[in-house]
Protein backbone atom coordinates (compact mmCIF):
# COMPACT_ATOMS: atom_id res chain seq x y z
CA UNK A 1 0.00 0.00 0.00
CA UNK A 2 1.29 3.43 -0.68
CA UNK A 3 1.78 5.81 2.12
CA UNK A 4 0.10 9.16 3.05
CA UNK A 5 1.91 12.43 3.08
CA UNK A 6 0.27 13.80 5.77
CA UNK A 7 0.90 10.47 7.98
CA UNK A 8 4.41 10.80 6.68
CA UNK A 9 4.39 13.98 8.17
CA UNK A 10 3.44 12.84 11.28
CA UNK A 11 6.00 10.07 11.21
CA UNK A 12 8.76 12.77 10.67
CA UNK A 13 7.57 15.20 13.11
CA UNK A 14 7.34 12.35 16.23
CA UNK A 15 10.59 11.13 14.84
CA UNK A 16 12.29 14.40 15.65
CA UNK A 17 9.45 14.94 18.93
CA UNK A 18 10.55 11.66 20.47
CA UNK A 19 6.94 11.73 22.17
CA UNK A 20 3.38 11.76 21.54
CA UNK A 21 2.94 15.14 23.58
CA UNK A 22 5.78 16.93 21.98
CA UNK A 23 4.67 15.90 18.34
CA UNK A 24 1.18 16.85 19.17
CA UNK A 25 2.09 20.62 20.51
CA UNK A 26 4.23 21.24 17.46
CA UNK A 27 1.33 20.16 14.72
CA UNK A 28 -1.37 21.90 16.59
CA UNK A 29 -3.40 18.32 17.37
CA UNK A 30 -4.64 16.20 20.04
CA UNK A 31 -1.80 13.57 21.21
CA UNK A 32 -4.12 10.67 19.97
CA UNK A 33 -4.40 12.31 16.19
CA UNK A 34 -0.24 11.42 16.33
CA UNK A 35 -1.17 7.79 17.76
CA UNK A 36 -3.63 7.12 14.82
CA UNK A 37 -1.40 8.40 12.10
CA UNK A 38 1.33 6.30 13.24
CA UNK A 39 -0.69 3.41 13.56
CA UNK A 40 -2.28 3.90 9.85
CA UNK A 41 1.56 4.31 8.23
CA UNK A 42 2.28 1.43 9.92
CA UNK A 43 -0.28 -0.67 8.40
CA UNK A 44 0.29 0.98 5.00
CA UNK A 45 3.91 0.25 4.63
CA UNK A 46 3.44 -3.15 6.53
CA UNK A 47 6.09 -2.56 9.10
CA UNK A 48 6.32 -1.50 12.60
CA UNK A 49 8.49 2.17 12.61
CA UNK A 50 8.64 3.13 16.73
CA UNK A 51 9.76 1.00 19.78
CA UNK A 52 7.97 2.52 22.56
CA UNK A 53 10.48 3.30 25.30
CA UNK A 54 10.99 4.55 28.77
CA UNK A 55 12.49 8.42 27.01
CA UNK A 56 9.94 8.44 24.24
CA UNK A 57 9.35 6.95 21.20
CA UNK A 58 12.61 5.59 19.51
CA UNK A 59 12.63 4.06 15.90
CA UNK A 60 13.14 0.63 14.59
CA UNK A 61 15.72 -0.11 11.95
CA UNK A 62 12.78 0.44 9.25
CA UNK A 63 11.95 3.74 10.82
CA UNK A 64 15.64 5.13 10.53
CA UNK A 65 15.44 3.92 7.49
CA UNK A 66 12.45 5.91 6.30
CA UNK A 67 13.80 9.27 7.60
CA UNK A 68 15.79 10.43 5.05
CA UNK A 69 13.55 9.88 2.38
CA UNK A 70 10.56 11.48 4.07
CA UNK A 71 12.93 14.38 4.66
CA UNK A 72 14.03 14.45 0.67
CA UNK A 73 10.20 15.02 0.41
CA UNK A 74 9.80 17.64 2.82
CA UNK A 75 12.51 19.31 1.49
CA UNK A 76 10.72 19.08 -2.06
CA UNK A 77 7.05 19.86 -0.38
CA UNK A 78 8.96 23.23 0.95
CA UNK A 79 10.74 24.07 -2.45
CA UNK A 80 7.60 24.31 -4.76
CA UNK A 81 5.86 25.90 -1.73
CA UNK A 82 8.36 28.87 -1.48
CA UNK A 83 11.31 27.95 -3.76
CA UNK A 84 13.60 30.91 -2.40
CA UNK A 85 13.24 30.03 1.18
CA UNK A 86 16.81 29.80 3.18
CA UNK A 87 18.18 26.41 4.29
CA UNK A 88 15.84 25.35 7.45
CA UNK A 89 16.22 22.52 9.35
CA UNK A 90 18.57 20.46 11.81
CA UNK A 91 22.13 18.98 11.51
CA UNK A 92 23.93 17.19 13.83
CA UNK A 93 27.31 16.58 14.41
CA UNK A 94 29.33 14.18 16.33
CA UNK A 95 32.76 14.91 17.44
CA UNK A 96 35.56 13.91 19.69
CA UNK A 97 35.15 16.28 22.95
CA UNK A 98 38.13 17.64 22.27
CA UNK A 99 38.21 18.53 18.40
CA UNK A 100 34.33 19.98 19.05
CA UNK A 101 34.35 21.94 21.76
CA UNK A 102 37.99 23.81 21.70
CA UNK A 103 38.20 23.67 17.45
CA UNK A 104 34.51 23.26 16.06
CA UNK A 105 31.72 25.38 18.64
CA UNK A 106 33.57 28.76 17.79
CA UNK A 107 33.64 28.09 14.17
CA UNK A 108 30.15 26.52 14.01
CA UNK A 109 28.82 29.55 15.88
CA UNK A 110 30.09 31.82 13.22
CA UNK A 111 28.42 29.49 10.24
CA UNK A 112 25.19 29.49 12.22
CA UNK A 113 24.93 33.33 12.16
CA UNK A 114 24.57 32.74 8.07
CA UNK A 115 22.03 30.80 8.56
CA UNK A 116 19.62 32.00 10.49
CA UNK A 117 16.90 28.89 9.80
CA UNK A 118 19.06 26.04 10.30
CA UNK A 119 19.59 24.45 13.84
CA UNK A 120 23.24 23.09 14.20
CA UNK A 121 23.58 20.41 17.15
CA UNK A 122 27.17 19.81 18.00
CA UNK A 123 27.83 16.64 19.99
CA UNK A 124 31.14 16.79 21.72
CA UNK A 125 31.59 13.75 23.63
CA UNK A 126 34.75 11.36 24.53
CA UNK A 127 32.79 8.13 23.20
CA UNK A 128 32.08 7.20 19.62
CA UNK A 129 29.20 8.57 17.80
CA UNK A 130 27.12 5.78 16.04
CA UNK A 131 26.00 7.02 13.21
CA UNK A 132 24.09 4.02 11.97
CA UNK A 133 21.81 4.97 15.13
CA UNK A 134 21.18 8.21 13.61
CA UNK A 135 22.92 9.79 16.80
CA UNK A 136 24.00 12.37 14.54
CA UNK A 137 23.94 13.81 10.75
CA UNK A 138 27.79 14.13 10.34
CA UNK A 139 30.35 12.43 12.56
CA UNK A 140 33.63 13.05 12.76
CA UNK A 141 36.25 10.42 14.61
CA UNK A 142 39.34 9.35 14.48
CA UNK A 143 38.69 5.40 13.66
CA UNK A 144 37.94 5.09 10.66
CA UNK A 145 34.95 2.49 9.52
CA UNK A 146 35.97 -0.86 8.22
CA UNK A 147 32.73 -0.81 6.54
CA UNK A 148 29.03 0.52 6.05
CA UNK A 149 26.39 2.64 4.30
CA UNK A 150 28.36 5.60 4.41
CA UNK A 151 30.38 8.77 2.51
CA UNK A 152 34.05 8.87 3.81
CA UNK A 153 36.59 11.34 3.92
CA UNK A 154 39.84 12.24 5.62
CA UNK A 155 39.39 15.67 7.02
CA UNK A 156 42.75 16.33 8.55
CA UNK A 157 45.78 15.06 10.65
CA UNK A 158 46.47 16.77 13.68
CA UNK A 159 49.00 16.68 16.02
CA UNK A 160 50.10 15.78 19.70
CA UNK A 161 53.11 16.42 21.78
CA UNK A 162 54.30 16.35 25.41
CA UNK A 163 53.01 19.03 26.93
CA UNK A 164 53.75 20.46 31.02
CA UNK A 165 52.96 23.80 32.73
CA UNK A 166 55.99 26.21 33.11
CA UNK A 167 55.53 26.10 37.00
CA UNK A 168 55.61 22.12 36.76
CA UNK A 169 58.66 22.45 34.57
CA UNK A 170 60.54 24.92 36.76
CA UNK A 171 60.17 22.86 40.26
CA UNK A 172 60.58 19.23 38.66
CA UNK A 173 64.08 18.04 36.96
CA UNK A 174 64.78 18.93 33.43
CA UNK A 175 64.08 17.03 30.71
CA UNK A 176 66.46 16.24 27.64
CA UNK A 177 65.60 13.26 26.23
CA UNK A 178 63.09 10.44 26.42
CA UNK A 179 64.98 8.78 29.75
CA UNK A 180 64.55 11.94 31.93
CA UNK A 181 60.61 11.36 31.22
CA UNK A 182 60.72 8.34 34.09
CA UNK A 183 61.31 11.40 36.43
CA UNK A 184 58.06 12.49 35.89
CA UNK A 185 54.54 12.56 36.90
CA UNK A 186 52.34 11.76 34.00
CA UNK A 187 48.17 12.78 33.12
CA UNK A 188 46.73 10.35 30.57
CA UNK A 189 43.53 8.23 29.86
CA UNK A 190 41.94 5.59 31.91
CA UNK A 191 42.60 2.17 30.84
CA UNK A 192 38.87 0.33 30.84
CA UNK A 193 37.20 3.73 29.09
CA UNK A 194 39.58 4.47 26.59
CA UNK A 195 37.13 4.49 23.22
CA UNK A 196 39.97 3.83 20.50
CA UNK A 197 42.80 2.78 20.42
CA UNK A 198 44.24 5.52 19.10
CA UNK A 199 44.19 6.98 21.95
CA UNK A 200 47.45 4.81 23.79
CA UNK A 201 50.25 7.60 23.48
CA UNK A 202 52.06 7.07 26.16
CA UNK A 203 52.21 3.56 26.16
CA UNK A 204 53.92 4.19 22.71
CA UNK A 205 56.67 5.51 24.17
CA UNK A 206 59.79 2.95 25.27
CA UNK A 207 59.49 3.82 28.71
CA UNK A 208 58.13 2.08 31.72
CA UNK A 209 56.08 5.17 32.76
CA UNK A 210 52.85 5.24 34.68
CA UNK A 211 50.02 7.84 35.32
CA UNK A 212 49.36 9.75 38.55
CA UNK A 213 46.55 11.31 37.23
CA UNK A 214 43.47 10.11 34.94
CA UNK A 215 40.27 11.01 33.16
CA UNK A 216 38.53 10.11 30.14
CA UNK A 217 38.07 13.70 29.14
CA UNK A 218 41.12 15.18 26.99
CA UNK A 219 39.99 18.32 28.50
CA UNK A 220 39.99 17.58 32.34
CA UNK A 221 43.73 16.22 31.38
CA UNK A 222 44.48 19.84 29.61
CA UNK A 223 43.48 21.61 32.82
CA UNK A 224 44.95 18.84 35.27
CA UNK A 225 48.51 19.69 33.51
CA UNK A 226 48.01 23.18 33.27
CA UNK A 227 47.39 22.56 37.33
CA UNK A 228 50.84 21.38 37.45
CA UNK A 229 49.52 17.87 37.89
CA UNK A 230 52.21 16.33 35.22
CA UNK A 231 52.94 16.11 31.71
CA UNK A 232 50.74 14.59 29.12
CA UNK A 233 50.43 13.90 25.10
CA UNK A 234 48.06 17.01 24.07
CA UNK A 235 46.29 17.43 20.86
CA UNK A 236 48.11 20.51 19.56
CA UNK A 237 45.26 22.38 18.72
CA UNK A 238 44.21 21.76 22.54
CA UNK A 239 47.58 22.79 24.26
CA UNK A 240 49.01 25.32 22.13
CA UNK A 241 45.92 28.16 23.01
CA UNK A 242 47.15 27.71 26.39
CA UNK A 243 50.14 30.03 27.96
CA UNK A 244 50.76 28.21 30.37
CA UNK A 245 51.64 24.96 28.68
CA UNK A 246 54.45 24.17 26.79
CA UNK A 247 56.05 21.42 24.41
CA UNK A 248 58.86 19.05 25.91
CA UNK A 249 61.02 17.02 23.86
CA UNK A 250 59.72 19.07 20.51
CA UNK A 251 62.13 17.03 18.02
CA UNK A 252 62.14 13.91 19.68
CA UNK A 253 57.94 13.07 20.14
CA UNK A 254 55.59 13.37 18.08
CA UNK A 255 52.36 11.70 17.31
CA UNK A 256 50.27 11.94 13.91
CA UNK A 257 46.20 11.35 14.23
CA UNK A 258 43.68 11.60 11.64
CA UNK A 259 39.87 12.90 12.01
CA UNK A 260 37.84 11.15 9.31
CA UNK A 261 34.84 12.32 8.34
CA UNK A 262 31.38 10.40 7.37
CA UNK A 263 27.61 10.55 6.95
CA UNK A 264 24.97 8.30 5.87
CA UNK A 265 24.51 7.37 1.95
CA UNK A 266 21.30 8.43 1.74
CA UNK A 267 21.66 11.80 3.35
CA UNK A 268 24.86 13.01 1.46
CA UNK A 269 22.74 15.04 -1.40
CA UNK A 270 20.51 16.81 1.36
CA UNK A 271 21.02 20.21 0.93
CA UNK A 272 21.88 21.42 4.70
CA UNK A 273 23.79 18.26 4.89
CA UNK A 274 25.97 19.01 1.75
CA UNK A 275 26.30 22.78 3.38
CA UNK A 276 27.80 21.89 6.73
CA UNK A 277 29.66 18.98 5.30
CA UNK A 278 31.71 21.64 2.40
CA UNK A 279 32.20 24.02 5.46
CA UNK A 280 33.68 21.52 7.94
CA UNK A 281 36.46 20.78 5.09
CA UNK A 282 36.99 23.98 4.11
CA UNK A 283 37.97 24.72 7.59
CA UNK A 284 40.10 22.26 8.08
CA UNK A 285 42.15 23.38 5.08
CA UNK A 286 41.87 26.54 6.44
CA UNK A 287 42.90 25.75 10.27
CA UNK A 288 45.74 23.32 9.23
CA UNK A 289 48.34 25.36 10.78
CA UNK A 290 46.39 25.19 14.29
CA UNK A 291 46.13 21.13 13.60
CA UNK A 292 49.28 20.32 12.68
CA UNK A 293 52.99 21.08 13.94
Amino acid sequence: MKADWDHLHFFLVLARAKTLTNAARLIGVEHSTVARRIQALELALGTQLFKREATGYELTLEGMALVPRVEQMEYAFLQIEKPHQPLQGRVRIGAPEGFGTVFLAHLLAEFSKQYPLLTIDLIPVPKMIKLSHREADIVISIDRPKSGPYIITRLSDYCLKIYGSNDYLAKNPPIHCLDDLTQHRFVNYIDDLVYSPELYCLERLPLQLAANFRSSSILAQQIAVSAGAGLAILPMFIAEKKPELEQVLTQQVRFIHTFWMLTLVDLQHEPRIKLVWDFLRKQADIQQSVLMD
